[in-house]
């Protein structure tokens, strides 16, 4: 359980990074430039404009979701809620959405 001391959320944050970049969260909408594997990434979106993100830039959106009980464990965040809290922390919304993609269904 994440108790919201800074140790706590340094790791959700850390998760977060780790599940953009390396979960490809971000990937369908920026481009990855230099990631230093845990707390910093810098990118680049479609439009060419760059963002460098560390834990310090992500701490006070992962705080917000901590108080609503939208993560209570690091292990809770996945590619697709780190996409969300970078593109809310960036453009105040989430303006990229990734195709969902489905099998064909098949009759058996």
């Amino acid at each position: 359980m994440t108790d919201g001391s800074a140790e706590n959320i340094r790791s959700v944050v850390q998760r977060l990074l780790i599940e953009a970049v390396e979960g490809c969260g971000v990937r369908h909408w920026a481009r990855i430039d230099d990631w230093d594997g845990s707390s910093a990434v810098l990118l680049t979106d479609l439009g060419g404009q760059r963002y460098r993100l560390t834990v310090d830039s992500l701490s006070p959106a992962v705080i917000a979701h901590i108080a609503e009980c939208a993560i209570s464990d690091p292990l809770e965040v996945d590619s697709y809620l780190a996409d969300e809290i970078i593109q809310s922390t960036l453009f105040g919304a989430v303006i990229y959405r990734t195709d969902v993609r489905r099998r064909p269904t098949s009759i058996a």
